[in-house]
């Protein structure tokens, strides 16, 4: 990292810590951690499971060091740890870029797995299942990057990024497939997986989600899915072919756009936000409305409603945060249960506070309790893969 990058990164990272890094930056930060996460070399070696626990301990030293600097040390001190920090990060990045194996694997990998598996629930990672049309199913969790099947002349490729992406071959030979053929991909809970359709459009799946979706789309009128969960969805444009994604209890009708749903459930509400473009969303009983950027369509049994809202809330799954406004403890431990894949138990009486405030999904789940904990309105208590909640 050469003076001008790095000055360049160090303010930055003083501007997040003081609160007044804008939301481009913040995404610098979160991307330039996440090279970690998609290095060659010899961290594939390591299950993923593995990665995520060595990944996770990079980060949590750093937080630390970067923690010593707030404890009363003058301003100078405080700028030469920072430094410090980021220049080690730095230097573990450029040489897992340039390949980790040159260490040796004991240093790294035992020491660090059994310490954190031994106190900890980590979070979920790139975790599914892809069932194929013919009923073939595909764990692209333990599948080998590369080609994992052709269909109906699509090529499905599995990426070295944590990507399924679906590449047209032959339109031929699409012209010939059975139109009632369909591919599933599934997120566990504590997983989550991003799609690229035939059609060029991509889908983020979170925890505890399914998309079902044509091999192809080339014989359809529309390109119509299937969701039960949460996806947020960027779609390739084609006026000639509306892009549809029905759930179990609306239609969101649309020509080229972004935008997120949350339609669970186990939620009582199923919440679609547009962030570019228009859609229409339609509920069982035929009333529709058209969203514009910025807004958020809410279904519930009182009807279909729409109002301006912050969209970075609905997207901060993807963006690997955990944000909460004004939240209720169960709506929160139920995006914590898909995330961790926890059980969560009530003890007594249920906390009736809201809560607000932001965490890093790449936490432990200890890390993310702590926090909410720090408001004295809740406690919990870990045992197992058990969550007890208590007021």
């Amino acid at each position: 990292m050469d003076q001008l990058r790095k000055d360049h990164f160090l303010k930055i990272v003083e501007k997040y810590h003081s609160g007044n890094a804008s939301r481009e930056e913040l995404e610098f930060l979160d991307a330039y951690y996440q090279v970690f996460g998609l290095s060659d070399g010899y961290t594939d070696s390591l299950s993923e499971e593995d990665r995520l626990l060595l990944k996770n301990e990079l980060r949590n030293s750093i937080k630390k060091n970067i923690a010593v600097s707030q404890q009363g040390r003058i301003k100078s001190d405080k700028r030469n740890v920072i430094r410090w920090t980021i220049s080690a990060a730095a230097a573990i990045i450029i040489c897992i870029g340039v390949g980790l194996y040159y260490f040796p694997e004991e240093r790294i990998s035992n020491p660090i797995v059994k310490r954190v598996t031994e106190n900890e629930i980590i979070p979920g990672g790139n975790k599914a299942v892809l069932t194929l049309a013919n009923g073939e199913k595909i764990s692209l969790t333990d599948a080998d990057n590369g080609t994992l099947a052709e269909q109906a002349g699509i090529k499905i490729v599995k990426t070295t990024d944590g990507q399924l992406v679906f590449t047209i071959l032959s339109d031929k030979q699409q012209d010939l497939y059975d139109k009632n053929q369909y591919n599933t991909i599934e997120t566990p809970k504590g997983g989550r997986y991003q799609v690229r359709l035939p059609d060029g459009s991509n889908v983020w799946l979170n925890a505890a989600s399914k998309l079902t979706f044509p091999s192809s789309f080339i014989s359809h009128k529309s390109r119509m899915v299937e969701l039960n969960g949460e996806a947020y969805f960027e779609i390739a444009k084609d006026k000639e072919h509306p892009f549809i994604v029905k759930t179990y209890n609306q239609v969101v009708e649309v020509f080229g756009t972004q935008f997120n749903i949350n339609s669970y459930m186990d939620e009582p509400d199923v919440k679609t936000t547009l962030l570019e473009g228009s859609i229409k969303v339609t509920e069982n009983k035929g009333i529709d409305k058209i969203l514009k950027p910025g807004q958020q369509s809410t279904l519930t049994s009182s009807g279909l409603k729409v109002e301006n809202v912050d969209i970075d809330l609905a997207v901060a799954w993807k963006n690997n945060q955990f944000v909460f406004e004004s939240d209720d403890i169960q709506y929160i431990m139920r995006m914590i249960a898909r995330w961790y894949n926890v059980e969560v138990e009530y003890v007594g009486v249920i906390p009736k506070n809201k809560f607000g405030g932001a965490v890093s999904r790449f936490e432990n789940v200890s890390e993310v309790l702590k926090s909410l904990e720090s408001t004295g309105r809740v406690k919990f208590k870990i045992e197992g893969r058990r969550i007890l909640v208590s007021k």
